[in-house]
């Protein structure tokens, strides 16, 4: 009797440990300088938002959007479209033009993709606490490169 009734606490703890899905909200950043300059931060909202800050050798680039993870497989959709800018940015007055370098880094250059039915412009596995980056141009899962790397490990979870 007493065996069957510690198989079947097993069997339920290895059923409820199954169906944990893994918090994925927090602050997240690059290991080390992408090509030796660039770093990226992620921060995961709660509510299924976030924020993207690419930065270094003279760039910068923050933008804002919304995320879906499906199948261990983080989806990130900017709020703008590929080279879509601020109307803020370039501005005529008489002879002066006005450059707006503020909102100059709100804009990105990456295509809008489809995969499962979900439109994304970046995607990352997650695995163990981590983002692992595919490449944008093969989609395949970037593994290691020479000093180059954009892999994230977690700084705070929220």
């Amino acid at each position: 009797m007493k065996p069957k009734i510690i198989l079947l606490i097993c069997f339920s703890i290895f059923l409820m440990s199954c169906n944990v899905s893994e918090k994925i909200d927090g602050k997240y950043r690059s290991n080390f300088a992408d090509l030796g300059f660039f770093i990226t931060k992620i921060e995961l909202k709660s509510d299924s938002t976030f924020h993207y800050e690419f930065s270094g050798d003279l760039s910068h680039q923050e933008l804002d959007g919304k995320y879906i993870i499906k199948k261990k497989k983080l989806y990130l959709r900017f709020n703008k479209l590929k080279d879509e800018t601020e109307s803020e940015i370039v501005k005529i007055n008489g002879k002066d033009t006005i450059v707006n370098f503020g909102n100059f880094g709100k804009t990105h250059s990456y295509e809008l993709k489809k995969e499962n039915e979900i439109e994304y412009h970046l995607k990352y596995k997650i695995s163990k606490g981590k983002l692992q980056s595919y490449n944008t141009q093969t989609d395949k899962l970037v593994r290691k490169g020479e000093k180059y790397s954009i892999n994230f490990i977690p700084i705070t979870r929220l």
